[in-house]
């Protein structure tokens, strides 16, 4: 499996991340992909491609308030076969600490009305903590920070 690297999403790449977003995260976070990058630095974003040269998963680490983070999405129909796992090695071996914001309930839907299921128990799995010293609870959002040490 090749891993895609580039520090500027083209159009479409940005269209097609979007779409997953969209699909795969909560609906109340739907059409917010543009404000989660806008004005970052350090920008690296990671993704694989399907046999049709479709985003089928994607990654990214950016610096935000001097601390950097991480957001992660794999297709519903690809998930379960360690492309997650794959692309948090790769951010992994870049040699740094990390964090995120992760859902930890299974109470939001998807647009198409399906439960959104928490990956708190996948990031823990791979090595996260959970610092729940950090946490959202805002009418849009319901998160607690993990965080990856080197």
């Amino acid at each position: 499996m090749i891993i895609h690297q580039t520090e500027f999403l083209s159009t479409q790449q940005f269209s097609e991340i979007a779409a997953l977003w969209n699909a795969e995260y909560p609906i109340q976070l739907k059409d917010r992909l543009a404000l989660l990058l806008e004005g970052n630095t350090k920008t690296i974003h990671f993704y694989l491609l399907d046999e049709f040269e479709q985003i089928i998963a994607w990654s990214v680490l950016f610096e935000k308030e001097q601390d950097l983070r991480f957001s992660i999405l794999v297709s519903r129909k690809h998930q379960k076969q360690g492309l997650g796992s794959v692309l948090l090695n790769e951010m992994k071996n870049k040699g740094m600490d990390f964090s995120g914001w992760v859902i930890d309930h299974d109470l939001d839907l998807l647009s198409d009305g399906s439960n959104y299921k928490s990956p708190l128990r996948f990031y823990l799995k791979n090595g996260f903590i959970l610092d729940e010293s950090f946490r959202l609870n805002t009418e849009m959002i319901q998160a607690v920070l993990v965080r990856y040490k080197q």
